[in-house]
């Protein structure tokens, strides 16, 4: 009986010894794994022909499916909205849109025949399918034309995504039994075992805790003993090998120095001779020539041959400004013709044709009030008509508000397919502010700037300066008004009630305030004059931008603003 005691004695200790050892969790573990095995298609939701979707590390709502012969495919809106903006579902005709160097493809649902331009081609499987209305992408075009990593695994069916690379946290499996849990706890269900030295992305190691939550590089994310790893360390993901598409661009070799012309008749094309002799250093000039009828993608034209031809002679380039007002600048109104890619056609056509009669040397596009619901297909419109100015030989610039608010815009897609992107650097208070302050502060300058250049490079941004102000006027009750008003009219109110304007450090400006008399009102100018002008055009030359614009000719103070705006552009 004493020795059976101390063979038993001798077990219970070898068997303490193991678990100190790491070997007690391995085999409760594996005893587990037999029993308690997660169900991983009732867990997130996958049924026949599904698949689970990871994204850096983090587990999404997105099912990808197949088409029954083992080919992955996403549905287009989330390949839009997360991986690859340039697809783009043209509902109109039910086929997906996708610029290239070559020339716009065509692909139609569950077909292997698509053109690029006028070129037919085929593919080995459908790029597209369509199920119950809904359009789907290959995953395999998905990953030839994005940069992310990509891989698709079964049993159970997931596809594990990555789009950001650089440092992270990773351990190893130490132990030699081992399991991954879909929660922390050892009653939790175990989603796979776990081979000795597997490596594991760590994402929360418990600080101290008993369990760590990690994922695997075949897309488990669950709950690991902290016992059964090795102490987290750093490593750097390496980016895939990817070659973005190079798209053909115009680029001049020199600063463009343009202002912008508010032709509001036919009539002020007249004053061209003039407005040239009193703006100089201009070397590009933008007529207000474009814009809608109606929703029909009519376009109204205000443009005149002779105009074209008097700036030629001046050595002056005409990049002719299409705008989407309507009674207004008005985005849904714009959107119910971008929307519609025979009336995008419509345009463009008619457009083609502008180009020619007044020998355009570029075109300016002014869209502005664009809703998120209607970006896609603005940018779309972006996409085709630098086609139509590559076709043409002419520059294609785009005006843009500063980003902070308008990023739906997609300033990046903007820049890869314009050849001149210009921030209009101003309205950071305007007709519809609530509060009094100035139209382009410094610092919001600065801002935006340093915001675009995220997206853009210099080389193709131009920033655009105001030569107008804003006259504010409160009254007792705080209720706000104000009005756009040129340099000299500025300057003439505050002349008038005697008052010297101080320089204020906060916008960078000039700046005057009175009480009138008349109206009781309290009124503030924030001042656009010389000093400002400086101020702007040594910011642009600080950040080597691509050049400047000016809003708007008629009203600047006189032609030393012109000279002072063409001393720093050579």
């Amino acid at each position: 009986m004493n020795k059976i005691k101390r063979i038993m004695g001798m077990l219970m200790i070898s068997a303490a010894l193991l678990c100190l050892l790491g070997g007690c969790s391995g085999i409760v573990d594996e005893i587990k794994s037999e029993k308690n095995v997660l169900d991983y298609n009732s867990a997130y939701g996958i049924s026949g022909g599904e698949y689970a979707v990871m994204l850096n590390n983090s587990m999404t709502d997105v099912k990808a499916i197949d088409d029954g012969a083992g080919n992955v495919y996403m549905d287009v809106n989330t390949v839009n909205g997360r991986f690859n903006s340039r697809v783009y579902w043209e509902q109109d005709t039910n086929t997906i849109l996708y610029a290239t160097p070559e020339g716009m493809a065509e692909y139609i649902p569950d077909s292997t025949t698509y053109t690029v331009g006028d070129s037919v081609s085929t593919s080995n499987i459908p790029v597209v399918i369509n199920r119950d209305g809904m359009l789907y992408i290959s995953l395999d075009f998905l990953g030839e034309n994005t940069k992310m990593d990509i891989e698709v695994f079964t049993d159970p069916n997931r596809v594990v995504l990555r789009t950001v690379w650089g440092e992270t946290d990773v351990t190893e499996v130490t132990a030699k039994r081992a399991v991954i849990r879909y929660k922390g706890g050892i009653k939790s269900e175990i989603l796979r075992d776990l081979e000795k030295g597997e490596r594991l992305y760590v994402l929360d190691d418990g600080a101290g805790d008993e369990w760590a939550q990690v994922v695997t590089e075949d897309g488990y994310l669950g709950w690991v003993l902290n016992d059964d790893i090795k102490t987290p360390y750093t490593m750097t993901l390496e980016e895939p090998a990817f070659e973005e598409p190079v798209f053909q661009h115009i680029s001049r070799d020199y600063k463009i120095n343009m202002a912008w012309h508010g032709v509001y008749s036919t009539v002020a094309n007249g004053e061209i001779e003039q407005i040239l002799e009193e703006t100089p250093g201009i070397n590009t000039i933008s007529p207000r020539w474009f814009q809608f009828a109606n929703t029909d993608g009519e376009l109204i034209s205000l443009g005149s041959p002779d105009y074209t031809a008097t700036c030629h002679a001046a050595g002056v380039e005409v990049w002719a400004m299409f705008s989407n007002e309507f009674a207004n600048f008005d985005g849904e109104m714009t959107n119910q013709i971008l929307s519609s890619r025979s009336k995008r056609q419509y345009v463009l056509d008619q457009l083609s044709a502008y180009i020619d009669a007044y020998d355009l040397d570029g075109i300016n596009l002014d869209f502005e009030m664009i809703s998120e619901s209607g970006a896609d297909n603005y940018i779309q419109f972006v996409r085709e008509l630098s086609y139509l100015c590559r076709d043409k030989g002419v520059v294609f610039s785009i005006d843009n508000y500063v980003p902070l608010y308008w990023r739906h815009y997609n300033h990046k897609e903007e820049g890869i397919f314009a050849d001149y992107v210009i921030m209009m650097g101003y309205d950071e208070h305007h007709t519809g502010s609530e509060v009094a302050g100035s139209v382009a502060s410094m610092g919001f300058v600065r801002q935006g700037l340093d915001d675009m250049l995220s997206m853009i490079p210099k080389e193709k941004v131009i920033n655009a300066i105001p030569l107008f102000t804003r006259v504010w006027a409160t009254d007792a009750n705080n209720y706000v008004e104000s009005f756009n008003a040129g340099m000299t009219e500025a300057r003439g109110y505050l002349d008038a009630k005697g008052v010297t304007p101080v320089y204020d450090e906060a916008s960078g400006q000039n700046y005057g305030e009175y009480t009138s008399e008349v109206d009781g009102r309290f009124y503030q100018i924030w001042l656009e004059d010389e000093s400002s002008i400086h101020t702007r055009m040594q910011m642009i030359q600080e950040y080597d931008l691509a050049g400047v614009a000016s809003w708007c000719i008629g009203w600047e103070s006189g032609p030393e603003i012109w000279q002072i705006i063409a001393s720093y552009m050579k």
